[in-house]
């Protein structure tokens, strides 16, 4: 009997400090140095496939007008076996673009933070 319980302890114990990790990295990262080689009304589409690559998403808004977004998403998640407590921090950095005519006449750049812990009870 004592021995089932040892057991039991060990196992429980081992469980608690099992925890599943996994890395999220979704789309093409791009920094801040980039990001200030954007000049309004200079920067053109060809310099932005040298500079960033091929956008995520290219919306057309008219004959001479587009809308480019870059984007990244970023961080890990992850679930302690036994609690079933997830935590996650991911982050999320965006470049939108406003191109007329070939030519960059705005843009955005955002970035989010999401935090988040979950836990079931």
């Amino acid at each position: 009997m004592l021995k089932k319980i040892i057991l039991s302890v060990i196992v429980v114990t081992s469980l608690i400090g099992c925890t599943y990790q996994s890395n999220v990295n979704y789309g093409k990262q791009f920094t801040a140095v980039q990001v200030n080689q954007i000049k309004k009304n200079v920067t053109t589409t060809a310099d932005l496939l040298k500079i960033f690559g091929e956008p995520a998403v290219k919306s057309v808004i008219s004959e001479t007008e587009e809308k480019w977004v870059y984007t990244y998403t970023g961080g890990q998640a992850s679930t302690q076996a036994f609690t079933m407590k997830t935590k996650s921090d991911i982050s999320t950095h965006m470049l939108d673009l406003l191109i007329k005519n070939d030519i960059v006449i705005n843009f955005a750049e955002t970035n989010n933070d999401h935090n988040m812990t979950m836990s079931v009870e």
